[in-house]
């Protein structure tokens, strides 16, 4: 008897030991799908090209026949159009025009090494709409030079003052330094350098936040620095017009993010839109890579500009394009918005506050740079 209920014993408990191998094994189970999810989830592979809900064709007008445009950048403050660039008729960097009339009013800054003096080319300038103030960050000298424009009786004077901002930012190149306004500043580093931050928000005298974070890409570990380089050399940055947020985004493919920077730089969104494809240097472990767009690649985003309510973006989801003839809206979350097209290729644009008009420099029929408006 005392066999036989040994017997039935051990058959319980090594049941028993079943069930919680069982459960232990679902657990085990359980915790490698969610990590495996996580993974997926934060990997490459999830990628969703934008699907816009409204599409436009835009007629633009031509604002000028007389000036000679280099291919430069376009902005605005308060009347007036700003681009930069090389012309015959001067040595100045910037020209001022009319958004009215498109009438060549002035020309400013100068050329050099000395107080008040830039290194060309101009490859970026942002503005204080609410002071009627330029700002160029002149990498080659490691100083900022500030115009602050205003009016005497017959014309557009304008003041220039140079400053030497926090060790941090030494290292940023022109077209990813931008102003915030109230003289603050946000950034986004080169490369190129060990002791760099991926986005630096400054004023004048202090660093304020530090950002050093990126989006996962395929590299293997050892090669981080190579898709640090993808966002550092293929990225492009805009920021908010009451310079509360701003947008990065990159081409050859695209991934767009969103940041707060009201106060410290936090993270908003990322969208994944196209998967990056890049040309990677010979060596991928040199310590300091550079990227180059693939030519046979979505190009993505090339250029941003935004207002309190829209970014808007030089666009292109096909491959090999060298020409981009769209601007692709989205709202502050990263979803898309609108897709406009034009009748040739954009090289610069800015849009106006209110969301109802644009400024461009374009590519005519005969392959010149013009200055264009159009309506939205």
């Amino acid at each position: 008897m005392r066999i036989g209920l040994n017997f039935i014993c051990l058959l319980y408990l090594k049941k028993e030991c079943m069930k919680i191998n069982y459960n232990y094994l679902l657990c085990i189970l359980f915790i490698l799908f969610f990590l495996q999810c996580k993974k997926q989830d934060d990997s490459t592979d999830a990628y969703f090209p934008p699907v816009f809900p409204e599409k436009q064709e835009v007629v633009t007008k031509r604002l000028n026949d007389s000036f000679i445009f280099d291919t430069g950048l376009i902005n605005f403050i308060d009347t007036f159009i700003i681009c930069s660039g090389k012309t015959d008729i001067n040595e100045h960097p910037f020209h001022l025009f009319s958004k009215k009339s498109g009438d060549y009013i002035r020309s400013f800054g100068q050329i050099g090494q000395g107080p008040g003096e830039i290194i060309l080319p101009v490859s970026g300038f942002s503005t204080d709409r609410k002071q009627n103030k330029v700002f160029f960050y002149d990498t080659g000298q490691f100083k900022l030079t500030e115009y602050s424009l205003y009016y005497t009786e017959n014309e557009i004077a304008v003041n220039t003052k140079d400053y030497m901002l926090p060790p941090e930012i030494r290292n940023v190149r022109s077209e990813m330094f931008f102003s915030l306004g109230n003289n603050e500043f946000i950034s986004a580093y080169n490369n190129s350098y060990d002791t760099s931050y991926r986005f630096i928000k400054t004023n004048i005298d202090d660093t304020i936040s530090t950002y050093n974070q990126y989006p996962k890409l395929n590299e293997p570990e050892e090669f981080i620095r190579v898709e640090h380089a993808y966002f550092s050399y293929l990225g492009r940055f805009a920021t908010k017009s009451d310079g509360k947020k701003f947008v990065h985004a990159t081409q050859g493919g695209c991934i767009l993010e969103i940041f707060d920077c009201s106060d410290r730089i936090r993270l908003l969104e990322t969208k994944r839109f196209f998967e990056p494809v890049y040309i990677p240097p010979k060596r991928k472990d040199t310590m300091y890579p550079f990227v180059q767009v693939d030519p046979n690649s979505i190009h993505g985003i090339t250029s941003i500009t935004c207002t309190d309510k829209y970014i808007y973006t030089i666009y292109s989801d096909s491959r090999g394009e060298n020409e981009y003839n769209q601007i692709a809206v989205f709202d502050w979350y990263g979803d898309p918005v609108k897709l406009f097209s034009f009748e040739r290729g954009i090289i610069s644009f800015v849009i106006e506050d209110n969301d109802k008009k644009g400024y461009a420099l374009m590519r005519d029929p005969d392959h010149d740079v013009c200055l264009v408006s159009f309506d939205l």
